[in-house]
């Protein structure tokens, strides 16, 4: 693949990733630090709408004040106001907007100098920010009440100090920043490596495109090859007759009957790539089956000297796809009959056992070493380095077994024959 176009996905990936990450934390710690501050200020809101609503307590505000009612206390210029440490404080106004209760606030009444009266928001809590004393900002929910029935006393305004509140929502959210800048930092670090193991896959796919188009490039153009060249010695002797160059004309016709097969078997390869291919499964006899489909590699196999053998257990049947499963039988018997010399043996063994149909292809050939179990699987892959083709075939064979079985949720695996061989087990699930 390009290296260029691989790094634009690969930015592509990480930008994506970058962006996905950031959002989701930017809006969870939005969403937390919202309901932080909703949840705390709504306790206070809710002691003020409690407040405002007990008529007992605003009784006893109203006839503490009259009780109270007298010259407010004096403080000299050179007294130092005691600091704002309160919570909760009760102001009653005239309906001038003067203060009545400062016999009650005492020296706390310096804090409240610049505080005036406001009633355009009667009943309601609303927040309310003044200066103290020492020229502090101090912070209030506060609701305002009108009162009926009073000489003096025209308004009742319940306030609660939020500074301790508001300190406490500044510092959750120095402690969510802080965390933001860690977790886009992680972002960061985790996007870049998502977006190299996102690439992987591609990479992976790519080369696979890459050596499969290149190995059946190269398994083409051999019997094209030999087809070009016997055709062009054709062409060499235009008076010979067919009788004289049947043996040519064989050749060909052999080279293009491995040539159709080849095609074939990369056209299934490439539509199980795709998931083009569905299965046809039908319900199936197995022993009947299997009579029916290894008779003429029992005829091969005398043919050549071989002993061929079938053990066929109780009778089941199963849903499978019957085209597929044939293919997959003359598979692994082509191998075997390729790798058996006259006079060594091949068995068949079906069984059924532990909910499982149990197939097993044994044979007493030249055998597969460990190195090379897990090769043979591979497309185009063949044992011999120099790719001859002394025992036929392209390499293609057991990757088109290992999907069929896959397809059937089966498993397949290779094992070794006493004292020499390969034994194949497939193992396909009951249900």
């Amino acid at each position: 693949m390009n290296k260029q176009l691989t790094d634009k996905q690969r930015i592509r990936y990480f930008l994506i990733n970058l962006i996905s990450f950031a959002s989701i934390f930017l809006v969870l710690g939005i969403i937390v630090f919202q309901l932080l501050q909703t949840s705390i200020y709504q306790s206070v809101d809710h002691d003020l709408e409690h407040l405002a609503t007990d008529s007992k307590f605003l009784e006893r505000q109203l006839t503490k004040s009259q009780q109270l009612n007298g010259p407010p206390i004096q403080f000299g210029n050179a007294d130092t106001p005691p600091p704002n440490n309160f919570q909760q404080q009760v102001i009653l106004w005239s309906a001038d907007g003067e203060i009545l209760n400062e016999n009650e606030l005492g020296s706390r009444i310096y804090d409240f100098k610049n505080l005036t009266l406001s009633t355009d928001a009667l009943k309601k809590i609303d927040n309310i920010q003044i200066k103290d004393s020492n020229d502090r900002t101090l912070q209030f929910r506060s609701i305002t009440i009108p009162v009926e029935n009073q000489q003096n006393i025209a308004y009742i305004q319940i306030m609660v100090n939020t500074d301790p509140i508001k300190g406490t929502v500044e510092k959750v959210k120095q402690i969510l920043i802080i965390c933001m800048i860690i977790f886009s930092l992680l972002s960061i670090a985790l996007s870049y490596f998502l977006s190299k193991w996102s690439m992987k896959p591609i990479l992976i796919s790519w080369e696979k495109q890459q050596q499969f188009v290149e190995n059946a490039s190269h398994e083409l153009r051999t019997p094209l090859t030999i087809i070009q060249a016997k055709l062009e010695k054709l062409f060499t002797t235009p008076n010979h007759t067919i009788l004289e160059e049947s043996e040519t004309i064989a050749l060909s016709l052999d080279e293009v009957q491995r040539l159709s097969q080849l095609t074939s078997d990369l056209l299934l390869l490439a539509r199980s790539d795709s998931n083009a291919i569905v299965l046809e499964k039908e319900p199936l006899k197995i022993n009947a089956f299997l009579n029916h489909a290894l008779l003429p590699y029992q005829e091969l196999a005398t043919a050549e000297g071989k002993k061929f053998t079938l053990e066929l257990g109780e009778e089941q049947q199963l849903f499978l796809d019957k085209k597929k499963i044939h293919q997959l039988l003359i598979i692994l018997l082509d191998n075997a009959l390729k790798y058996t010399a006259e006079g060594e043996s091949i068995t068949v063994l079906s069984t059924i056992k532990n909910h499982e149909w149990l197939v097993k292809v044994i044979d007493t050939g030249s055998g597969i070493t460990d190195d090379k179990k897990a090769a043979v699987f591979e497309r185009f892959y063949r044992g011999e380095e120099s790719r001859n083709r002394k025992t036929g075939g392209y390499g293609i064979g057991l990757a088109i077994a290992k999907w069929i079985v896959s397809e059937h949720q089966g498993k397949i695996e290779l094992a070794d024959t006493s004292p020499k061989g390969t034994t194949v087990i497939l193992r396909f699930p009951l249900k």
